[in-house]
């Protein structure tokens, strides 16, 4: 049973590193020197992580019966929508 608690920490932990760290991103502003490189590296790695935290969240959200496994995994759609959003509307 420490091995699955071990287990849903980490999945947790990785879904909301991951959410915040792609909505973070998406307000970071880049310089126009190293508009050219820098622009589609922070869009690829601000997708990566939002589509990490979208997965792990639709997961908790729809296979956990308690109602804060719920708003956590909601908590970690709502973010990485918010990051897709903001990185597809420029």
């Amino acid at each position: 049973m420490e091995s699955l608690a071990l287990l849903v920490i980490i999945l947790l932990a990785l879904m909301i590193t991951t959410g915040v760290t792609a909505l973070i991103l998406t307000f970071r502003k880049t310089r126009a020197i190293s508009n050219v490189t820098a622009k589609p590296l922070q869009r690829i790695s601000t997708i990566v992580l939002a589509v990490i935290a979208f997965v792990i969240g639709l997961q908790f959200a729809t296979q956990v019966n308690s109602l804060g496994g719920r708003l956590i995994g909601c908590f970690g759609i709502a973010t990485a929508l918010v990051a897709f959003y903001r990185v597809f509307k420029r």
